[in-house]
C-alpha cells in the first residue's frame, strides 16, 4: 500500500511539472538581426583622389554614429529605428559601424546615414520616398553684407536667390526588398554606404594679394540643387540654389609667370544641375585691409564643360581678380577707429 501511494504521489508531481513549464530557448534569436556598414570614401574627387592643392582643408568624412532607418517596402512608412556605433577599420582601411537590430523576419527596406553632419540636415523621415537631405538659407547679416546690393548691373543679381550653406558630406547605404527569413541564429546584413554629395575645387588667380585681409575671403555659386531625396537617390532641381563658402589664399605653382598668386576653396554640394547653364555664375568676395568689399563675377558655363570640371571636378578659372589698393575710411562711414593720445596728469582733492 506504501508503494502504491508514492507511485500515485510521483505521478502528480510530473504532471504538475509538465503543466508549468514551458520549453523555450534562452534567447528568442528570431529577433537578432545584427547590421554592418563599410564607409566607402575612396573614390571621392578633392578629398582621397584628384586633390589639385594639397596646402588648403578638406572636408572631414569620418564619422562616429550612423542612423538605420526601415521601411515597409510596399507603403514605404517607416517601420523602426536605431543607431549603430561600434566602429573599427576593416583591412583596406575602412570606416566599418555595427549594432544590433529589433526587427523580426520579413521583408524590409533600408536606408542609412551617418548621424553627426553639423550644416546637412534630415526631415521627411517617415517615409523612404520623401526622406530629403538639405542646407539652412544663409543667415540674413551674411546675405546683407556680401549680397544686398548689386553694385554691377553685368554681376548676377543674388537678392532673390535662394543661397544655402554648403552641406557636409552625407553617407547613405539603400537595401530595397531585403528579406529576412525566420531563423535560430544571428542574421548579418552587410551593406557598404557612399557619399551623397560632391566636393569641387575652385580657384582665381589674385593680384595685389597682400591687400586680402586675413579669412575675408567668400565666394558664392548659383545653378546648384538645394538637397536630396536620399531614399530613391534623386536630386532636387526646382527652385536652384546657390552655396556659400569661405576662401583661402594659396600659391600655384602650374600658373605661369611671377605672380602665382590665387584665391581657392574645395566646397560641397548636392550637385550641379545640367540644364542651368544660364545661371552658374560664381561671385568672389574680397574684404580688403581697410575693411572695403571687393568683388568679382564670372559665368561658369564653360568651366563646367570641360574636362577637368567633369573627370576631376576642378574649376581652374584662368582669369584675374585684381584688387585695388585699400581706400581707408574717413569721417561719416559709421567705421569706430579708436585713438589713444598721451597721458595728462590732474590733480585734485576727491571727496570721500
Amino acid at each position: 500500500m506504501t508503494k502504491r501511494i508514492v507511485r500515485i504521489f510521483m505521478a502528480l508531481v510530473l504532471l504538475a511539472s509538465f503543466a508549468a513549464c514551458q520549453r523555450r530557448p534562452l534567447e528568442d534569436m528570431q529577433e537578432q538581426v545584427k547590421i554592418r556598414v563599410k564607409v566607402n570614401i575612396r573614390a571621392i574627387a578633392n578629398i582621397t583622389t584628384h586633390v589639385y592643392n594639397e596646402h588648403i582643408p578638406v572636408p572631414d568624412l569620418n564619422t562616429d554614429m550612423m542612423r538605420v532607418m526601415v521601411y515597409d517596402p510596399e507603403t514605404k512608412g517607416l517601420l523602426t529605428q536605431s543607431f549603430i556605433f561600434n566602429k573599427e577599420i576593416d583591412d583596406e582601411g575602412n570606416q566599418v559601424l555595427s549594432g544590433n537590430l529589433n526587427i523580426s523576419y520579413g521583408d524590409y527596406d533600408f536606408v542609412i546615414y551617418n548621424f553627426d553632419t553639423p550644416t546637412t540636415q534630415v526631415t521627411n523621415e517617415n517615409n523612404e520616398n520623401r526622406i530629403l537631405a538639405y542646407t539652412p538659407e544663409i543667415s540674413p547679416a551674411m546675405r546683407n553684407r556680401y549680397f544686398g546690393t548689386k553694385a554691377d548691373p553685368s554681376e548676377p543679381d543674388y537678392s532673390n536667390m535662394l543661397i544655402n550653406y554648403e552641406p557636409d558630406h552625407l553617407v547613405v547605404a539603400r537595401e530595397h526588398n531585403l528579406h529576412v527569413s525566420p531563423h535560430d541564429t544571428v542574421v548579418v546584413i552587410s551593406t557598404t554606404a557612399t557619399t551623397i554629395v560632391d566636393t569641387y575645387y575652385i580657384q582665381i588667380r589674385v593680384e595685389n594679394a597682400q591687400f586680402m585681409a586675413a579669412d575675408g575671403a567668400t565666394a558664392v555659386i548659383s545653378g546648384l540643387s538645394p538637397s536630396n531625396r536620399f531614399g530613391p537617390n534623386i536630386r532636387t532641381e526646382d527652385p536652384s540654389a546657390a552655396v556659400v563658402f569661405n576662401l583661402y589664399k594659396s600659391t600655384d605653382p602650374n600658373i605661369p609667370g611671377a605672380n602665382k598668386d590665387v584665391i581657392c576653396a574645395t566646397f560641397n554640394t548636392f550637385g550641379k544641375i545640367d540644364n542651368a547653364s544660364s545661371d552658374l555664375y560664381v561671385t568672389f568676395n574680397i574684404v580688403d585691409t581697410a575693411g572695403n568689399l571687393q568683388t568679382y563675377s564670372t559665368n561658369l558655363n564653360t568651366i563646367f564643360q570641360s574636362e577637368d570640371a567633369i573627370e576631376r571636378h576642378w574649376l581652374i578659372i584662368n582669369e584675374v581678380f585684381k584688387l585695388e589698393p585699400p581706400t581707408p575710411t574717413t569721417g561719416g562711414g559709421g567705421g569706430f577707429q579708436p585713438k589713444v593720445d598721451d597721458w595728462e596728469e590732474e590733480e585734485g582733492n576727491m571727496v570721500i
